[in-house]
């Protein structure tokens, strides 16, 4: 049976899972030999764990976490140059939007179950530099302005929590938006794709490797989605009248408003001097920021797509 090392965040999704873990372990264990079995206690520990494995061809890696415990692991692997290593994912976070996108199953269990019959692919994922935050990789999207804004309000929530324990956590990113759509202000920022863009009205810029974000919301459609560049989704300050419809148009999953603006490119640049929230894959940061966002490629075990 293959050897796989295990990362585990019992804490993922405000530990709604927790008490399954060791099942989902024993039925992983019926195909796989767990060779290694880390728990990680806060964040950064997925990155630490898996800056440290062993560059051996074969290497697996199983990641039992949220999309945050998936962004750490793979940012330990690109820091440490491991390109041998392929990360599996059992999603039991709250937005699980990695999984979402490469039809890995929502159920843990199930996800599990197509783990068995996975195959090694190499996708690429976001790699954000800047003088300010250092290197970041991303495996689902780097945002500022309302986005962003939206993940730290609802990662500060009250409400996440009593949700989340009703397996309703993505309510509370759905509430946030609509206190983001009425309080955030324009910002300005530059950014560069084929030529420089400078915007003064800025609301929403988020730079993605697929169309989620926030537990499902679809911000490209599938026809607009390609796995091979980087997309940026840009929404300019409007009135709130002119922004609902956007608002409406995304959560019904179409995303093709025409005040909805994307581009994909290999290679972009952003920068703003504004004091605005940004997100990493659901991670809290924060502006001035000049950044060059391009991607990389990274192994991991998918189901085969039909």
């Amino acid at each position: 049976m293959t050897p796989v090392t295990v990362i585990v965040n019992p804490l993922a999704g405000k530990a709604r899972h927790r008490k399954r873990i060791p099942a989902l372990l024993q039925q992983l264990a019926g195909f796989c030999t767990i060779d290694q079995l880390y728990t990680t206690a806060q964040p950064g520990d997925a990155r630490r764990i898996s800056r440290g494995l062993p560059a051996l061809a074969g290497t697996v890696l199983v990641v039992i976490g949220g999309d945050g415990t998936l962004h750490d692991a793979v940012n330990g692997l690109q820091e440490s140059g491991n390109q041998a290593v392929s990360v599996g994912y059992i999603p039991i976070g709250t937005g699980n939007d990695f999984a979402r996108a490469h039809a890995i199953p929502l159920q843990p269990a199930q996800a599990v179950t197509a783990l068995r019959h996975a195959r090694t692919q190499q996708i690429n994922v976001g790699k954000a530099v800047s003088p300010e935050l250092g290197t970041q990789y991303f495996v689902n999207n780097f945002g500022i302005g309302m986005d962003a804004r939206i993940v730290y309000d609802t990662n500060h929530s009250e409400a996440k929590t009593g949700l989340n324990r009703l397996h309703l956590g993505q309510f509370a990113y759905l509430m946030n938006i609509l206190k983001a759509v009425s309080e955030q202000r324009s910002f300005s920022a530059t950014w560069q794709g084929e030529q420089t863009h400078v915007n003064p009205h800025s609301y929403l810029f988020v730079f993605t490797n697929h169309p989620f974000l926030g537990g499902g919301i679809r911000l490209l459609p599938d026809a607009r989605r390609d796995p091979h560049r980087l997309s940026l989704v840009a929404v300019n300050a409007a009135p709130i009248r002119k922004l609902l419809p956007i608002l409406v148009n995304i959560l019904q999953g179409r995303a093709d408003h025409p005040r909805l603006h994307i581009r994909q490119r290999h290679h972009f640049r952003f920068a703003t001097a504004a004091n605005e929230h940004i997100q990493i894959d659901g991670e809290e940061f924060s502006t001035p920021v000049h950044v060059t966002l391009t991607q990389v490629p990274q192994r991991f075990l998918l189901p085969v797509q039909a």
